[in-house]
């Protein structure tokens, strides 16, 4: 499993410089697109159809709601969406699919997870194991300990080195965090 994640981090990396992917710089955090589906209408009990099964799917990953993927937005569904809506602090706990409901789910089941904060040699904590679990995914030779230490620098400067628009300085920042979540979201 690790070998396909790094070789699709490699085809990745190749195709962007191949076909002149502009740097985004600052913005690159921006461009990040979570979505599950493309949200057209808002979704509520009654609803049917794929997008609901695909909901449905996401909620069973992301909580556990153990809905039966049927493409019916049920009383179960309605319960799991609220159950979600109320786990998140900034959504409104109505039960609708909404677009607030759709890019929060959307980021739960596909961003790798990474903390918002900068991550250098003397950081310690969940967010450095994240960061170091998304690096050993990639096959670099680093330890889940939770220390930033020098082995984790190494390999966030190796993954810098392969894409021109970061800063080889092995620490993980906006830039460097937007890069390795599309790279392991591919």
């Amino acid at each position: 499993m690790h070998k396909w994640k790094s070789l699709t981090a490699t085809i990745v990396t190749a195709s962007a410089l191949f076909l002149g992917i502009p740097s985004t710089g600052v913005n690159a955090q921006e461009s990040l697109n979570y979505e599950i589906f493309e949200l057209s209408s808002i979704l509520k009990e009654g609803s049917k159809g794929e997008d609901v099964k695909i909901m449905q799917r996401a909620l069973n990953k992301a909580m556990g709601a153990e809905l039966s993927e049927d493409g019916i937005f049920g009383p179960n569904t309605t319960r799991a969406v609220l159950a979600f809506q109320k786990a998140k602090n900034n959504l409104k706990a109505d039960g609708v699919y909404g677009p607030n409901t759709h890019a929060a789910l959307s980021k739960e089941v596909n961003s790798f997870g990474f903390d918002e904060k900068i991550l250098k040699v003397g950081s310690r904590g969940e967010a450095v194991k994240t960061l170091q679990k998304g690096l050993k995914d990639m096959s670099y030779n680093v330890v889940i300990d939770g220390i930033y230490g020098h082995q984790t620098k190494e390999a966030v400067i190796q993954f810098q080195k392969r894409f021109p628009e970061l800063i080889n300085d092995g620490v993980f920042g906006p830039n460097t965090k937007a890069v390795m979540e599309k790279v392991l979201n591919e």
